[in-house]
């Protein structure tokens, strides 16, 4: 895989941080916002070559489009004073399975290249928080020696769980080749899993200002974060009613022992293949579908679980 070099730039020890798409495009959001903040310049790009390939077709004006290669590129930014520079890496798209090590320690050889002192991603973790609440950052380092220096941040920790893609791999390998770091995970509502959720990269580039040591204005990022917050509005007022409606159906489950007898084996067969369609496609709208069928039924409640594991997953 070869690497495209933007410029010849010599680098102080800088810090490097690295995000892909994710659930609530929380990290990409985040990075794309400190680098657009800090005025980072490109560095270099690396060619997609054979870690990615083409996993769907786009329609634009009812025709299908030639399919975009995925952006793989360092910036890099140079701070004044004798504080650590930073090095950027955004990628568009996530390998191909099967290859992602292997990417992984191509970007982290060409940051250690620079003499990187640290690697940070960022990644989103789904809870059943308020949309209206101030997302938490869990952070998971990748050596003990980062745990005291990250309680000055007033995060919490991630005890135990699975990170998923290249913004949990990434720290791992990093681990692996001898570098400290860690991912920071903003938190956000189960059903923003796939819509973004601004709100939590907020926290994350609030975090991250001070690791940086750089004031980072937040106004902008904030005010597109109010801007979601009232998108996702009647939905999670949606949510909230339809969940209501499941307690008090239950309620009445409780009354007439032999509610449950009432639903059609031919209902529950759709719902289970609109269970696995959503499984299989990982789509919000086939979710949403879903989550219509169990409602009409009077399901929502049954299913409650194994619908949230469904965005767990994702």
């Amino acid at each position: 895989m070869s690497v495209s070099i933007a410029q010849q730039m010599k680098l102080n020890r800088p810090i490097f941080i690295a995000a892909w798409p994710g659930m609530g495009n929380v990290g990409i959001t985040a990075i794309s916002y400190i680098k657009e903040k800090l005025g980072a310049s490109l560095l270099a790009e690396i060619a997609p070559a054979e870690y990615f390939a083409p996993t769907g077709a786009v329609v634009v004006d009812q025709i299908l489009q030639t399919p975009d290669s995925p952006d793989n590129k360092f910036y890099y930014f140079k701070c004044s004073e004798k504080k650590h520079d930073i090095l950027f890496f955004i990628g568009t798209a996530q390998p191909v399975p099967h290859m992602e090590y292997a990417f992984a320690k191509k970007v982290l050889n060409f940051a250690r290249s620079f003499d990187v002192d640290q690697v940070i991603t960022f990644a989103a973790t789904p809870s059943d928080m308020d949309y209206k609440d101030t997302p938490r950052i869990f952070a998971v380092p990748n050596h003990p020696n980062l745990m005291k220096t990250l309680m000055e941040y007033h995060v919490h920790f991630l005890s135990e769980g699975n990170i998923a893609g290249m913004n949990g791999l990434l720290v791992s390998v990093a681990a692996e080749m001898g570098l400290q770091g860690m991912v920071l995970l903003g938190e956000i509502p189960f059903f923003t899993a796939q819509i973004e959720f601004p709100k939590a990269s907020v926290e994350i580039v609030s975090v991250m200002s001070k690791i940086l040591s750089q004031n980072i204005d937040l106004v902008d990022l904030e005010l597109y974060a109010n801007k979601k917050d009232k998108e996702i509005a009647p939905l999670a007022q949606l949510l909230t009613k339809e969940n209501e409606a499941s307690q008090s159906s239950e309620v009445q489950e409780k009354v007439v022992p032999d509610a449950e007898a009432k639903i059609p084996d031919s209902v529950r067969l759709i719902v289970e293949k609109m269970f696995r369609q959503a499984e299989y496609d990982d789509t919000y709208k086939s979710k949403m579908r879903l989550k219509e069928e169990l409602d009409k039924w009077g399901l929502f409640d049954e299913y409650l679980d194994r619908f949230l594991d469904l965005f767990k997953k994702s």
